[in-house]
């Protein structure tokens, strides 16, 4: 079968009139993308897949109320991305500040992270991650849309339904913060895009919301 042609706005419409395959070519046309975004963040497949699911049931929890822009879904799917995976790792550090209040034994020792720390790629991946969990999340939000998904300043804003002005500012304020946490470090958008794991890559063949 070719690709289905209809913009998102007309599959949306006929999903929400109650053609459920609709729906399904719209999670199909951007699974893989979610998928990419949410294991950028979280490093963990299973975990991604089920931001995914998150993703599309909030899709569908407020399909009134989605945003296109530029006749496309993406942008607004890629905020929703990033909230869902906000509140995931809140969840997460909660869960974890109680596993520290338990008392345990002393941890053994793992040889294989004294062999991570000392790949530079890893460790420039872990501090850019520290760097993006210390921005605020109006400043995190623009910066995975314009600097990780390489959004233009204009679609960012309209997939947030903020004002230009603000994207610019709060892209500004990112970018000093991220350049005080990195020093010269290079971002790592700036770098030719490495080729998706295959983990992620069979996550993704394998794959059947928070704005």
């Amino acid at each position: 079968m070719g690709e289905d042609l209809r913009t998102d706005a007309a599959l949306w419409l006929e999903a929400t009139s109650g053609t459920e395959a609709s729906f399904g070519v719209v999670y199909d046309r951007y699974r893989v993308r979610i998928l990419r975004r949410a294991y950028a963040q979280v490093l963990d497949v299973a975990d991604a897949e089920d931001i995914v699911a998150i993703v599309f049931l909030e899709a569908w929890r407020r399909r009134k109320d989605v945003r296109f822009v530029d006749g496309s879904l993406l942008p607004w799917l890629l905020v929703v991305t990033t909230n869902v995976t906000l509140n995931s790792q809140r969840a997460m550090r909660r869960h974890r500040r109680l596993l520290a209040s338990i008392p345990t034994a002393e941890p053994a020792v793992d040889p294989s992270r004294e062999i991570d720390d000392r790949l530079d790629v890893q460790l420039m991946s872990a501090r850019l991650r520290d760097a993006l969990r210390r921005l605020t999340p109006a400043e995190r939000r623009v910066v995975e849309l314009c600097l990780v998904e390489g959004l233009p300043l204009a679609d960012a804003a309209a997939a947030l339904d903020a004002p230009l002005g603000s994207v610019k500012s709060r892209l500004s304020r990112a970018r000093r913060k991220l350049q005080a946490e990195l020093g010269d470090s290079p971002w790592p958008a700036d770098r030719p895009a490495a080729p998706t794991s295959a983990p992620v890559a069979q996550a993704a063949d394998d794959l059947e919301v928070i704005g």
